[in-house]
């Protein structure tokens, strides 16, 4: 294989898989931020099962979709990518590929499990995420052809990403976490009609069943303005229950959230006032949201560290 061909191999999944460290951080820094432990074997070899895994979907998602992809315009969040498009000769490689990633994801699981005599939950846990990935657009579920896809992202993006890093430093999955994860969802479920909205008229031609090929881009600005808008009121509670233990401030958390939802909103006038100009608002506000995660992640760092 020439190296301008291994160059478009690894373009295919790199944008998930940036995407998925931010969030995977995210989960670990949480359970050390709480008190946990943190071992630097146990955190490497997670990323490897979660880093093989994103890697896997995305070139999942691109072998499957590869039909539709030839007519969507790509941005810097949706869109699918035209390297297969242009590069037919690539699918049986990109098959093979994600075919070997999904194993050597369940087989990293399989022996994080073991070495480090983890519950068996862990390996489930591992098995499940791999499975969602899988099954976003690949038969014989392709969820995102059903009606599935917000919620496979919303889960996906934002719980077993974030689970997994927690998992792998806590042992376990328990109430912190799912608390702590409410926001996450919210963030996941947002963001998943953010990148539907450019793509709308080829999902349709394609029949995927998305809320913005049911329901319009109106919809869509509208329920991620709310959902942002939910997220930011989740960090309020937490902070006035003082939900967590440790050092983090989640008024400051809620008061940086209120960015992403100001832009929510902002993008829902831009898009009433003009449709036409309805891209800037989906960019601001998907850019928000990834802001948002690598907030949470410095901002935990800091809180570690002092």
């Amino acid at each position: 294989m020439d190296f301008h061909k291994l160059t478009n191999i690894m373009k295919l999944g790199r944008t998930l898989a940036h995407a998925a460290m931010l969030v995977y951080i995210l989960g670990v820094l949480f359970a050390l931020v709480i008190g946990s432990p943190f071992d630097v074997y146990k955190f490497v070899l997670g990323y490897a099962i979660v880093f093989t895994s994103v890697l896997a979907t995305g070139y999942t998602n691109n072998y499957y979709d590869v039909s539709i992809d030839k007519f969507a315009t790509q941005t810097a969040f949706s869109g699918g990518s035209s390297i297969l498009v242009q590069h037919p000769e690539l699918r049986t490689t990109i098959r093979n590929v994600f075919v070997f990633l999904y194993c050597l994801s369940i087989l990293l699981g399989l022996a994080f499990t073991l070495v480090f005599s983890y519950s068996w939950t862990f390996f489930a846990f591992v098995i499940v995420a791999n499975f969602v990935g899988w099954s976003y657009t690949a038969p014989p579920l392709k969820l995102v052809y059903r009606g599935f896809g917000e919620i496979v992202t919303m889960f996906g993006a934002s719980y077993l990403l974030a689970g997994a890093g927690y998992f792998v430093v806590k042992g376990t999955i328990d109430g912190s976490f799912v608390l702590f994860s409410l926001p996450l969802l919210l963030f996941g479920f947002a963001v998943s009609f953010y990148l539907e909205i450019p793509d709308r008229n080829v999902d349709r031609e394609g029949h995927k069943i998305t809320l913005v090929v049911l329901k319009g881009e109106r919809f869509c600005f509208i329920i991620g303005a709310v959902f942002l808008g939910l997220a930011a009121l989740c960090y309020v509670v937490f902070s006035m229950f003082h939900v967590f233990e440790g050092g983090a401030n989640f008024l400051a958390i809620a008061v940086f959230s209120l960015i992403p939802f100001g832009i929510g909103v902002w993008s829902l006038r831009k898009y009433l006032i003009d449709p036409v100009t309805m891209m800037t608002g989906v960019f601001r506000a998907t850019a928000c949201i990834f802001l948002m995660w690598i907030f949470l992640d410095v901002y935990f760092v800091y809180v570690i560290l002092t």
